[in-house]
């Protein structure tokens, strides 16, 4: 009896499988998918099926002999019984067959009846949370032990942690328990839900060493069982991972992308193979957003790019998040993302993709808007101004032609019914238009060679777009690597030969624009002398910062003049040339700009045009027109609102608001004491550092223009070097021993009152640095120790003095005796947590406590017994932490790579506000070049002319605005 009934309920399944599965069952099981075999089929036969076991952990854990805990072990430091337990099975006749544990989060007042259902989200941990195995880092045995077969027998103690489904919910469990909370009773569909919660299911299912992808494939089990067994919307199903887990969640996604929504990957280390396999059309209804940190090497910010851009020209749509400051760590900080969730929540599976986002008809081409619903489900409908489309019955759907259009599909029937279809998707408004035409600009001349002798042309597209596809007398031209459809700015060297080059762009939507109108091209002096040299070149208004330059047309078929300029640096030398303008025909005047006082310029002048040029004027390679600027008497404005900071330990940090001035700023000059510093930038914030420790100082700052005028003196700032607590650095990750650190980068910063793990942005893989100083008020003879979990390593005056390193539970180290003087001692502690408890702990003892161990007093954190404080110090429990700033600033450096002689361009997408400050310098920081720029002229490009020849090797330009630095390499090769 008991078997028919097993085999009644096995054909049960099968038939519900058959009959009711959310889509073709083509998309449950197939063969020969470019990954392998594809089955999530959740039923294979009538004796073989899967099923979940609510209510129980499956482990080796036991209470007492024989009696299993059935349960969680506990490894997360907040309360995370409000998710509940289960593990998927595997009926297969007699024998129930473990799969996969998990955790389970119901929304608050779960109601089975309400209409459309929860949202569910799936978070695929990454690989330090795993049931057993990272790497070879193992809670039990080797990654070939399996608990099905058990061998050798796995520990039983209540406490082991070998499958403990609680560690998966370390990163993400607490924040998604947080906004299930704040969500409350309200449903779904409430339109006054807050954006920062979530009103559904979270499922948090655990591997066992690291996700593969039969994993992947069991844990869309888990939410199909899911699905049956609760009311959960199938519309609104969304997946995020993190590490090993943001490539598990491309794994999934590829394998049911009709079953997802949308897609978070958080410093992914993979996109499982989707591009190189043609898998991301298949992909393309699930939004995507990545997130990277900009000090990752694994994945490195290169890499996701790449696969962002990849995803776009495959027509998705993908929003992308990077973290400068930030390594492998960005999880904490994508979830603080104040539309984290309502992004998630915006999305639904009724959704109709428009590829590349574009619902425009190309009129260069004609070609149609390709719209899409997820393939896979039973019966399909389009719909164009409210009238069905005849024949548009599958998932896809091109449209020719203007109008508003929506979809639908069935899950339930290849011949629905109206109650059947899904709902319509939301409307699509497809337009039709034409891409403006592309613009071609160029940087210096394109009649080669110029009088640096110089053999290259830079072009570049006026306009930012997705592609760009250079033509030289109508055939592509072949550009060195992949820059064919992928770069704005492009370097023609005498191997690209003389033509007439023409440019097209296009979006990811692959519209492209008309062609630019041709810019001819002349390498190796082959463009005729056709044109009559300008005459009567002479200078005008000049003034201390400007120069008027007149000369005579003396043609009438030039299409322009270039304005050529060096200036003087020396006796007997000057910079580069620099074409300062390339004006139009019939111009007869030019007002040069931004020109340093007192400085003797040389210029020269050229007609130009698409056939031709004329010689220079002068003619002669030792004539110029000489223009030498005024002498600058007008001092800049006084600096404003200075302020003083310490932000390390014998450093105080000066802020101010900029200066005006006629000419420009040149740098700053601070001042206190004695003691002068002069910026060498136009910033206006400056660090001071290694100032005498315990010493008060009042500052004040003046600004230097371009005439070595200086301004009044700012308003005093005090500041001082009495330390008083200690300054941290913390960063995530996972390290073995604090040797293995680079304690260099830290993603936050902040002060703290004792040696706190408060500030931590998360409960295991993380370091800290503490730096400060101890005073000891009778010299004598001192112990310290450290008490830990994990690793942690004291240092006092440089000598180490308490090696408590490694993995290990909480442990005890007490160092040997050591000789300190009265007086302050630096102080410096080194932390690292792994997984399981974090504690530290620092202790000493000698004359200062009665030769008894003592915690290290916040009293005794301090550089002097007089002065004051130099930080306002934060509690332990209310740590202040300073947030990775996010630069908005980004520069593009070509050509790169470049060649000995040539010079280089900078083009900056700069904000409103300082000037900006370049400079270029090799490995070991020798200066080739300086300069301060106003922003909008780095929008245009501005050309670097290096104080002398660079030869190959590998160089540093940096770019700085206020407080804002980019700094980029740039190789030069023959």
């Amino acid at each position: 009896m008991i078997k028919k009934t097993v085999g009644l309920w096995g054909l049960l399944l099968i038939f519900y499988h058959a009959a009711f599965s959310q889509v073709d069952t083509t998309f449950i099981y197939r063969t020969g998918m470019p990954y392998g075999t594809l089955d999530i089929r959740i039923a294979k036969s009538a004796t073989r099926y899967y099923y979940l076991e609510e209510g129980k952990t499956f482990s080796f854990r036991e209470s007492s002999p024989g009696v299993k805990t059935n349960t969680y072990r506990d490894m997360t430091s907040w309360d995370s019984s409000p998710y509940g337990q289960g593990n998927l099975r595997e009926k297969n006749g007699s024998a129930s067959n473990f799969i996969m544990n998990y955790r389970l989060l119901l929304p608050v007042n779960y109601n089975a009846s309400i209409d459309d259902g929860y949202p569910l989200i799936v978070m695929m941990h990454g690989l330090g949370e795993r049931a057993n195995c990272w790497d070879n880092s193992c809670y039990w045995d080797t990654r070939s032990w399996r608990p099905g077969t058990n061998t050798p027998p796995a520990p039983t103690s209540s406490g082991h942690q070998l499958l403990n489904n609680d560690h998966n919910l370390l990163h993400g469990g607490a924040i998604h328990l947080a906004m299930r909370n704040a969500a409350g009773s309200k449903l779904p569909n409430d339109p006054t839900l807050p954006d920062r919660s979530f009103p559904g299911f979270v499922l948090f299912p655990q591997d066992l060493n690291g996700w593969d992808g039969g994993q992947a494939q069991d844990v869309i089990r888990i939410v199909r069982l899911l699905i049956k067994k609760y009311n959960i919307d199938p519309n609104r199903i969304y997946i995020h991972g993190l590490s090993n887990g943001g490539a598990a969640v491309f794994d999934v996604i590829k394998r049911a992308p009709w079953l997802f929504s949308a897609a978070a990957g958080m410093s992914a280390v993979s996109e499982s193979s989707i591009l190189s396999t043609g898998l991301a059309p298949k992909i393309s209804t699930i939004g995507l957003w990545f997130f990277q940190g900009g000090r990752d090497t694994a994945p490195t910010p290169g890499k996701t790019r790449g696969y962002v851009k990849r995803f776009r020209e495959a027509g998705l749509t993908v929003r992308y998040n990077e973290y400068p400051n930030l390594g492998h760590g960005t999880w904490n900080t994508a979830y603080n993302e104040p539309d984290f969730f309502l992004w998630l929540r915006s999305h639904n599976k009724s959704k109709v993709h428009v590829f590349a986002d574009n619902p425009t008809l190309c009129q260069t081409t004609g070609q149609g808007v390709k719209m899409d619903l997820a393939e896979g489900f039973l019966a399909y409908q389009w719909e164009r101004n409210g009238a069905i489309i005849s024949g548009a019955t599958s998932a896809s759907y091109t449209a020719t032609t203007t109008g508003v259009y929506r979809a639908r599909f069935s899950r339930l029937s290849r011949t629905p019914s109206e109650a059947q279809w899904n709902q319509w998707s939301d409307p699509i408004t497809v337009v039709s238009s034409s891409p403006a035409q592309a613009e071609i600009e160029q940087t210096g001349s394109v009649v080669l060679k110029d009088l640096n002798n110089y053999n290259y042309a830079h072009l570049f597209s006026a306009a930012e777009a997705d592609h760009y596809y250079w033509y030289k007398n109508g055939t592509l031209v072949n550009l060195s690597g992949d820059q064919d459809d992928t770069t704005r700015y492009v370097r023609l060297s005498s191997t690209n030969a003389s033509g007439a080059y023409t440019l097209v762009t296009a979006g990811f939507n692959n519209c492209p624009s008309p062609p630019s109108a041709a810019k001819n091209v002349f390498f190796n002096n082959e463009a005729p002398i056709n044109i009559t040299a300008p005459t009567t070149f002479t200078s005008g208004t000049v003034t201390n910062s400007s120069a008027v330059i007149n000369w005579t047309d003396a043609s009438s078929n030039e299409g322009g003049f270039e304005i050529w300029r060096r200036k003087k640096t020396g006796t007997t030398t000057y910079t580069k040339w620099v074409m300062a303008t390339l004006t139009n025909a019939n111009v007869k005047t030019f007002n040069d700009t931004g020109l340093e006082p007192s400085s003797t310029y040389q210029y020269k002048i050229r007609a130009v045009s698409s056939t031709g040029r004329s010689n220079y004027t002068p003619l002669s390679s030792s004539q110029f027109l000489t223009v030498v600027t005024g002498a600058d008497t007008q001092l800049p404005t006084v600096p404003q609102n200075l302020t003083a900071a310490s932000t390390a330990i014998k450093e105080i940090t000066l802020s101010w608001q900029g200066s005006t001035d006629n000419t420009g700023i040149r740098e700053y000059v601070i001042t206190y004491g004695a003691t002068t510093v002069n910026t060498g930038s136009p910033a206006t914030s400056f660090k001071l550092k290694d100032l005498p420790l315990n010493t008060n100082f009042t500052f004040t700052v003046k600004a230097k223009d371009l005439g070595d005028n200086l301004s009044g003196a700012s308003n005093s700032a005090s500041g001082n070097t009495f330390v008083t607590g200690l300054y941290y650095e913390h960063s995530t990750g996972a390290w073995n021993d604090i040797d293995a650190v680079n304690w260099n980068v830290a993603e936050f910063t902040g002060q703290v009152p004792n040696f706190t793990l408060a500030p931590r942005t998360q409960e295991d893989y993380f370091n800290f640095e503490f730096d400060g100083y101890l005073y000891i008020s009778a010299g004598g003879s001192y112990q310290f120790q450290t008490t830990s979990d994990d690793g942690s390593k004291l240092t006092v005056d440089t000598t180490l003095v308490v090696d408590n390193d490694g993995l290990h539970a909480s442990r005890t180290i007490t160092g040997p005796v050591i000789t300190l003087g009265s007086g302050p001692h630096t102080i410096n502690c080194k932390y690292i947590e792994d997984t399981g408890g974090a504690t530290l702990t620092v202790r000493y003892k000698g004359p200062d406590t009665g030769n008894s161990w003592v915690v290290i007093p916040n009293s005794a954190l301090r550089s002097s017994n007089t002065g004051s404080a130099s930080m306002r110090m934060a509690s332990a429990e209310e740590p202040e932490i300073t947030r990775p700033e996010m630069p908005p600033l980004k520069a593009t450096i070509f050509p790169n790579p470049s060649t000995p002689g040539e010079n280089i361009t900078v083009k900056l997408d700069a904000p409103a506000g300082d000037p900006v400050h370049v400079s270029l310098v090799d490995m070991m920081g020798k200066p080739f070049y300086e300069n301060i720029f106003e922003g909008a002229t780095l929008a245009e490009g501005a050309a670097l002319v290096p104080r002398e020849r660079l030869s190959r090797g590998i160089y540093v330009i940096v770019v700085r605005q206020g407080d804002q630095v980019i700094r980029e390499r740039i190789l030069v090769k023959d």
